[in-house]
């Protein structure tokens, strides 16, 4: 009985340092396990249409896996709020794919109107990794029939809290980016970075003055992974 007694002792002892080194049990060195898994760095950009003011134009807005969503009063995607929770698709990257970026479009734009984005950059790799954006690339043009020439048209960067106020003076595009969370700090693995993207189409102060009616605009988003181990 006493032996038997010592057996059972014994057993959730090795139990427990079976949990402490997972790694040893299956590989016989856990620092082996560890630097197998130490340059696995990879991460994904979601990108949600989370706001617009467009109503009787019909905005159309086109994600990287081929997501479209028409939004206006008579179109399916319309909501008298503004808001909106349209997933525009997802973009793997690793290290040898870093330099892709993460392309959006949007056509139809009349003055006054904006568009904003949700961006959310997950950690999906082994090792921790800090994340910095870059000033996304705005190509605009305006399809209008009266501008045969479909000219492109500037885009300018905005401050957050003068956004709406600069959309209704403006005669060119104007964008700004916010960083709500996660970037320039060393991001663990699932963990996730979030920014805002906002991009209008001037209104001339009602005047449309260089006739952008029907225009669009093509939004590339870059970002600079460093890993972080």
């Amino acid at each position: 009985m006493n032996k038997k007694l010592a057996v059972l002792l014994v057993v959730p002892i090795l139990i427990a340092m079976g949990g402490t080194f997972a790694f040893s049990a299956f590989s016989g060195s856990s620092s082996v396990a560890i630097n197998g898994t130490a340059g696995h760095l990879t991460w994904e950009n979601n990108l949600t249409l989370v706001e617009t003011n467009a109503q009787n134009t019909p905005l159309t807005a086109v994600g990287p896996n081929g997501n479209v969503y028409t939004i206006g009063v008579s179109e399916p995607y319309y909501h008298s709020s503004g808001m909106y929770k349209l997933y525009l698709g997802t973009q793997r990257y690793d290290t040898a794919t870093s330099g892709r970026e993460y392309t959006v479009n949007v056509t139809n734009f009349a003055p006054g109107e904006y568009v904003e984005f949700l961006a959310v950059i997950t950690n999906n790799g082994t090792v921790g990794f800090m994340v910095a954006p870059h000033a996304p690339t705005i190509t605009t043009s305006s399809d209008a029939t009266y501008n045969s020439a479909n000219a492109s048209i500037n885009a300018a960067q905005v401050s957050q809290g003068s956004f709406m106020g600069d959309l209704e003076s403006s005669t060119g595009y104007i964008y700004n980016v916010t960083t709500v969370s996660g970037f320039n700090t060393s991001l663990s693995p699932e963990g996730s970075a979030v920014m805002e993207i906002w991009v209008g189409l001037g209104n001339s102060d009602g005047h449309d003055v260089n006739h952008y009616q029907g225009s669009d605009f093509s939004l590339n988003i870059d970002l600079s992974i460093v890993s972080d181990p």
